[in-house]
């Protein structure tokens, strides 16, 4: 999804929010003095929250079934996974208002995520896997940059880099470090993965989930002992148990 398009849901949400506290505060104004447009706009508003429910139990019904069911259910996945995205601003402002942790509600839409893109079962082979990194991870003062090249790494161990690089030997998938979001979509339109595994923050997932649309991205967000882009940790384990999930097929 682009910057534009998020800025449109955005906006989009917003205003369809206000609508609805408008047409809320309107049936109070009105309750007593105009039956006939109280009752219009309550059966607006009925309607309206029952496309939401229908929705909502859609999307339940769908979760269960992909759970239980074996079958690698293409069609059903991407439909969850499009209502999920084309929702998800207008679920994260309704977030805000009820108080929800903006980290919390991004950790969740991760791992909603994460469950649609293991329960497609699809198998890669490992050079058709990406692993994307931010640059936070490296050792800051170290003086062998790997934006450009990983391989730059001299495997001291002030750093996980050289954890990846081992992945990349073991299994020959693909690994880079982007710096910030415009570089991380040069690097994915250059590699041309056909499945990603993405290391960073909440908000730097999300939004990554978010642009990608036609390639699966598996999300594991960072640590951050030191501080929010400074020296960042990453589960080793959890990289490795998704490249052997996508590489054997779920």
């Amino acid at each position: 999804m682009t910057g534009k398009k998020r800025i449109f849901l955005g906006v989009l949400s917003v205003l369809i929010i206000l609508l609805i506290a408008g047409v809320l505060l309107l049936l109070f104004i009105l309750k007593n003095k105009s039956s006939e447009i109280y009752d219009l706009l309550m059966g607006s508003l009925i309607l309206l929250f029952s496309i939401v429910a229908i929705f909502l139990i859609f999307c339940i019904i769908g979760f269960i079934y992909l759970v239980y069911s074996k079958s690698n259910n293409r069609t059903l996945n991407k439909i969850l996974l499009t209502l999920i995205d084309a929702s998800y601003p207008v679920l994260q402002i309704l977030g805000g208002f009820l108080g929800i942790d903006r980290e919390k509600f991004q950790q969740s839409f991760t791992n909603i995520n994460n469950f649609l893109v293991n329960s497609r079962h699809e198998k890669y082979l490992p050079e058709e896997l990406l692993i994307l990194t931010p640059h936070c991870l490296q050792f800051n003062e170290c003086k062998f940059k790997v934006t450009n090249d990983i391989d730059n790494c001299r495997r001291c161990g002030k750093c996980q880099v050289s954890d990846l690089i081992k992945l990349k030997e073991k299994y020959g998938v693909k690994v880079a470090v982007a710096t910030g979001g415009t570089l991380a979509r040069k690097v994915v339109k250059d590699i041309k993965p056909k499945a990603i595994i993405a290391i960073a923050c909440e908000r730097d997932l999300t939004s990554g989930i978010l642009d990608v649309k036609k390639i699966p991205v598996y999300g594991i967000i960072n640590t951050r002992p030191n501080g929010p882009c400074f020296n960042t940790k990453v589960n080793i384990n959890e990289i490795e148990k998704a490249i052997i999930n996508f590489t054997n097929g779920g």
